[in-house]
C-alpha cells in the first residue's frame, strides 16, 4: 500500500481545529493509502499526538530546527515508501528544497496562514517566492486557505479550500468552569470576552486591551488565552512595549490565561470573541465562534471577508481605534443564548472538505 507523509510542523498544546480535521481525512482515507505522521519533537507530549499514536497511525517525531531535518525528512519517506508529503505549517520554499527536482515523492503543500502582519514583501521575499514558484518544482500542489492566495494564483497547481468545522474533538480534560468564576469574581451578569494572543501583534492584542480598559463596564471580564510555554511572558513584554505601562495587569477585569485543549468550553463561556488580527489567512476561531453562537468584534482585513455573510460579525477598522472602543462599548451587556449556528456548519462541512482534499490523491502513481 502507497503510503502518505503527513508532514505537520505543528506543536500547540491542543490540537485545535487542526488535529481534529486532519484526522478526519487520515480516517477517511486509510483503507486506500498507509499514512504516517512527522512531528516536531516538541509535540511528542501533546494530547493530540499521543491520542493519533493511539489511532494506530505511525508517528515520527523529529527537530525541525536541526539543519539535518531535511535529511531526516527524507530518510523517512526513503524507508516508508512514501510517494505523497503532504505538509502543513511548512513554507512551500522549504518543502520544494527537499524534492527541488526530482518527482520521486509527490509534494502537496498546505498555507494555512498569512504571518506578515500586513507588510509588504520584501525584495528578499520577492526572490524567493520566483524561485519557489517558477523555478523548483512547478507539478507541486498547493492548497491555501486564504481568499488573497486565490486571487494571485489561477492555475490548477493551486487550490482555494477554506478550513472546515470540525467537531470531533480530541479527548482532553475538562475545564473547570465553576473553580474559574469563583477564582475571577465572574457574576452571571458579566459580559466575557474572549481573544486569542498566542502571537501578541499579529493577534493584535495591545488594541483589543487598549479598547477594552477605555470601554467596558465593570463588570465586564476581557478572558486573553496566550501562547504556549513561555506565551504570557512574551505577550506581557509585548504589551508593556506597545502601551508603556502595566496598568493592563492591574485591571482584575483582564484574565490571562495559558491555552485550553477543552477550547470548546471556553467558547460555550464567553459571549463576544474579538478578532483585532492585523492579518489572517482565515480564522478558525472566527468560524469556532461564529458556531457556538458569539458575538464576533473583526478587523476589516481581507483575510476574514468570507465572514461577512453571517448576521453575529461586526468590523471595525484597524487603524481607528474608537470604532473598536464603541463596539466593545455597545456589547457591554451582550449575553449570547446557548443555540448554534447549523448554517454555518452546512456551509463549512469536514465531510466536504475531507472529499475535495481527498480528490488531490486520486492520481498517485
Amino acid at each position: 500500500m502507497k503510503t502518505i507523509n503527513i508532514v505537520c510542523h505543528y506543536a500547540s498544546i491542543y490540537g485545535g481545529n487542526f488535529i481534529p480535521s486532519i484526522l478526519y481525512f487520515a480516517n477517511e482515507n486509510s483503507s486506500k493509502y498507509m499514512i504516517m505522521f512527522t512531528l516536531p519533537i516538541q509535540a511528542k507530549d501533546r494530547n493530540w499526538a499521543r491520542y493519533i499514536e493511539k489511532r494506530g497511525y505511525k508517528t515520527v517525531y523529529i527537530d525541525f530546527s536541526n539543519k539535518t531535518f531535511k535529511k531526516q525528512i527524507k530518510s523517512i519517506n526513503k524507508n516508508n515508501n512514501v510517494v505523497v508529503m503532504y505538509t502543513h505549517f511548512l513554507s512551500g520554499l522549504r518543502v520544494k528544497l527537499l524534492y527541488p527536482f526530482s518527482k520521486k515523492v509527490k509534494l502537496l503543500i498546505h498555507i494555512h496562514s498569512d504571518f506578515t502582519g500586513g507588510a509588504k514583501a520584501s525584495v528578499s521575499t520577492k526572490f524567493k517566492s520566483f524561485i519557489e514558484h517558477k523555478i523548483l518544482r512547478k507539478d507541486a500542489q498547493y492548497i491555501f486557505v486564504s481568499e488573497i492566495e486565490r486571487n494571485k494564483f489561477s492555475n490548477d497547481k493551486y487550490i482555494y479550500l477554506p478550513n472546515a468545522l470540525c467537531l470531533d474533538r480530541v479527548p482532553c480534560q475538562k475545564f473547570d468552569l465553576d473553580a474559574f468564576f469563583k477564582e475571577h469574581k465572574i457574576s452571571k451578569d458579566s459580559t466575557l470576552f474572549l481573544i486569542f494572543g498566542w502571537s501578541p501583534f499579529i493577534k493584535g492584542v495591545d488594541l483589543t486591551i487598549k479598547s477594552f480598559m477605555n470601554s467596558a463596564k465593570d463588570t465586564d471580564r476581557l478572558i486573553v488565552v496566550h501562547g504556549k510555554d513561555d506565551g504570557y511572558k512574551k505577550c506581557i513584554d509585548f504589551l508593556n512595549d506597545k502601551i508603556g505601562n502595566n496598568d493592563f495587569l492591574k485591571d482584575k477585569r483582564i484574565i490571562f490565561i495559558k491555552p485550553e485543549e477543552d477550547i470548546f468550553t471556553l467558547y460555550r463561556l464567553c459571549d463576544v470573541f474579538i478578532s483585532s488580527s492585523r492579518s489572517e489567512g482565515f480564522s478558525y476561531s472566527i468560524l469556532e465562534a461564529l458556531y457556538f453562537n458569539l458575538k464576533v468584534l473583526s478587523s476589516d482585513i481581507p483575510g476574514v471577508q468570507w465572514s461577512k455573510k453571517y448576521k453575529n460579525v461586526s468590523f471595525f477598522n484597524i487603524n481607528n481605534s474608537s470604532e473598536l472602543d464603541n463596539l466593545i462599548k455597545d456589547n457591554s451587556g451582550h449575553k449570547k443564548d446557548n443555540t448554534v449556528n447549523n448554517e454555518l456548519l452546512n456551509d463549512y462541512d469536514i465531510k466536504k472538505w475531507s472529499a475535495i482534499l481527498s480528490e488531490q490523491f486520486g492520481n498517485i502513481d
